[in-house]
Order: C-alpha cells, then sequence, then structure tokens
C-alpha cells in the first residue's frame, strides 16, 4: 500500500478546506432517472445505479450503463472531480478540445494537489479510492464499523470507507484487493453509499482463523478458473460444521470414516464444495493439490483451543 500512501495527498488536508456538509446536501437529487436496458430491478446494483444518475456522479454509456465494464483512471478521476465539486463548490475547468476528454478532471485534482496517474489506463480499487480519500471529507465517513486491519492492508484511508460502510472488500474476510480493477457496477455501489449513507453496509470480517488453519491467504487461487481461498475455505467449513452438527445430534462423535448417504466425511465434504463451487480436482492449482482437509480442520480446531484434533484422528492426515 505504500503507492496509496504516495498517491495522494492527505486526505484530511484536503477535507479542511471543504464546508461541513451532509451527503444528502452536496449530492442532491438532479436528473430523473430512465432507467437502463441493461440494468435489471432485479440486479443487486440497481438502486446504487440509479441513486449515481439521479446525483449526477455517473451516467450511462453509449450502449447502456454497461455495468460489467471496467473502468480507466479517467473515468474514475472524472467521478472524484464531481464529487469535489459538488462539496466544495469549486467548479472543474473547462474543458480544452486539444486535450483528452478526463484531462479537466485530472486537472481538477491534480490542482488539490493529487498526483494522477496516466488517464488512459485501467483503473484499480487503490487508485479509486485513493482519489475518493482525497475529496470526501472526514465529516461524511461517519463510522458504523470497527474494523482495525483487514488481510492485505492496514491503510488508514482504506480502513475510513470500510468502517464508513462504504466497502465491504470482496470476500467474507472483507480483502481490499487494491491492485484488482473494478466495473461500473461495483463502483456505483461504492459512489452511492458516499451519497446515500442508508446504503451503508454494517460488516463484520470473518474469523481469518480459517486462512491462518489453511496456511494461505484469502485471495491465493486454488482454480484454473479464478477460485480462490477466501471463496473455497468458507464452503468447506460449512459442510464440516453441518457434519459436526448431525453427528452431536445422533450423539455419535465426528469421524471422517462416518458416512453420508454411503459417501464417506471426506469424500463428501471434498466433493460437494467443489460442486458447488462450479470447479473439479482437475482445475486445481498446485496449491490446491497440496491442500489436505484434514490437516486444514486439525490445525483449525487446534486454533480454537478446542482440544479435539487428537481425539477425532485429525492430527496427521489419512492415507487415501
Amino acid at each position: 500500500m505504500k503507492q496509496l500512501a504516495a498517491f495522494v495527498l492527505s486526505a484530511a488536508l484536503l477535507a479542511g478546506s471543504a464546508a461541513a456538509v451532509t451527503p444528502e446536501e452536496a449530492f442532491p437529487a438532479v436528473n430523473t432517472y430512465p432507467g437502463f436496458a441493461d440494468v435489471a430491478d432485479t440486479a443487486w446494483y440497481a438502486d446504487t445505479v440509479q441513486v449515481c444518475y439521479e446525483v449526477g456522479l455517473m451516467t450511462g454509456t453509449n450502449t447502456g450503463f454497461a455495468p460489467d465494464q471496467v473502468l480507466t483512471v479517467g473515468e474514475v478521476a472524472a467521478i472524484a472531480a464531481r464529487m469535489n465539486e459538488a462539496i466544495t463548490g469549486d467548479a472543474i475547468p473547462e474543458a480544452d478540445p486539444d486535450q483528452p476528454w478526463y484531462q479537466r478532471y485530472i486537472d481538477c485534482l491534480e490542482n488539490l494537489g493529487v498526483t494522477v496517474p496516466d488517464g488512459a489506463k485501467t483503473a484499480a480499487r487503490q487508485d479509486f479510492i485513493a482519489l475518493l480519500s482525497a475529496v470526501v471529507p472526514e465529516d461524511m465517513l461517519t463510522p458504523i464499523n470497527t474494523i482495525t486491519s483487514l488481510p492485505d492492508t492496514e491503510d488508514a484511508d482504506v480502513l475510513a470507507f470500510y468502517n464508513a460502510g462504504i466497502l465491504t472488500g470482496v470476500d467474507a474476510w472483507g480483502t481490499f484487493a487494491g491492485d484488482k480493477t473494478l466495473t461500473r457496477a461495483e463502483t456505483a455501489a461504492m459512489v452511492a453509499r458516499v451519497a446515500r449513507p442508508e446504503l451503508r453496509q454494517a460488516f463484520t470480517p470473518a474469523d481469518t482463523s480459517l486462512l491462518e488453519a489453511a496456511g494461505m491467504e484469502a485471495d491465493d487461487v486454488l482454480f484454473s478458473n479464478g477460485v480462490t481461498a477466501g471463496q473455497l475455505l468458507p464452503v468447506v467449513q460449512e459442510l464440516i460444521d453441518g457434519l459436526e452438527a448431525d453427528c452431536a445430534a445422533a450423539g455419535m462423535e465426528f469421524n471422517w470414516f462416518n458416512t453420508v448417504d454411503g459417501v464417506e466425511f471426506l469424500d463428501y465434504v471434498t466433493d460437494t464444495a467443489l460442486a458447488r463451487l462450479g470447479v473439479t480436482e482437475e482445475d486445481g492449482t498446485e496449491l490446491y493439490d497440496n491442500f489436505d482437509v484434514q490437516v486444514y480442520y486439525a490445525r483449525l480446531l487446534d486454533l480454537r483451543g478446542e482440544g479435539l484434533a487428537e481425539k477425532y484422528g485429525l492430527d496427521q492426515p489419512l492415507t487415501r
């Protein structure tokens, strides 16, 4: 996250020049939402797209809203500059026909002391949050969560957006994934949550002991289609927890040799988890090939201090 710190002037310094206004005051509805053919009413981002259009921070493309389209730095700069204008009243410079369309937005931010990368390059999540941190004042980021660290960053600016309920990360652990791209739908969700606090999300990161027991990071890729440890481990654990509960209800001890519908627990957990994620063992990376469910669970029990690993014979992997 060193790039993030170098990328933007301190948010506190910039926010100090802005008058204290509420998000509702800064971002009133100025447009009538026309709806977009490529934004279904049932889409998870539908309400946030509408908010962004109504307040004038994001509009459509020549093909609709294009929710899956990845943003460029220039597009991100345009959103941040519009936010700054709405919050401070400082006008965005006029367009120069000899410059790219996004240059006036970059000029606006650089006038604030922000260094913006090439506007034509694909934007990363950390680019977006860096620019938002430069223009959104602290008093618009009232905390509703109490998150002190994340799997991949402890950056204060990023945490401020998590604690304000604007970011929730890319998985149950709240991984920021700052180097990943972001779509227009994802961007709309973040922008709308700035403008409308009632859309902000209460969030508590999942217990990281699953990752620790597996010896992995949440964004470690385990399958060729991109499925990560952050996606696999909660599914595996949910299945194990279910078997534990079934055993307890039946008055029997959990054992990997027990069966469910004629299938041993170990095979049931593995096969069911893969099926739910739409992958096969053949799709697994070397990291997945080295993942042993029994060893993982034994370590998890030890980490949780349950002292059950030896009792259940989980301290050593079984020969299959």
